[in-house]
């Protein structure tokens, strides 16, 4: 949930797919054109944004969709203060 800008600033999760917040229900959504397969009911989906708000909001959207197994991890410095793996 975060943008170009910010993550060229501070990196990103690896293996991370990059869903803009504006974008996210047209890459969830299987009959959108812009839909990414990643984006299975069954997957699991880990949220993260600049501070968690965002991520927030898109994991209700998300749920609200039908996805059930969505965590919102909260802001890009929650996970890396967590030890996660990050890449450039």
């Amino acid at each position: 949930m975060r943008d170009s800008g910010a993550i060229e600033k501070t990196g990103t999760i690896e293996g991370a797919l990059r869903a803009p917040r504006g974008f996210i229900e047209f890459m969830a959504d299987d009959a959108s054109q812009y839909h990414d397969p990643k984006f299975r009911k069954d997957a699991d989906i880990h949220l993260v944004c600049g501070a968690g708000g965002q991520a927030a909001l898109a994991g209700k959207t998300l749920k609200e969709m039908g996805f059930e197994n969505v965590t919102n991890i909260g802001g890009i410095g929650d996970w890396k203060e967590a030890g996660g793996p990050m890449e450039d």
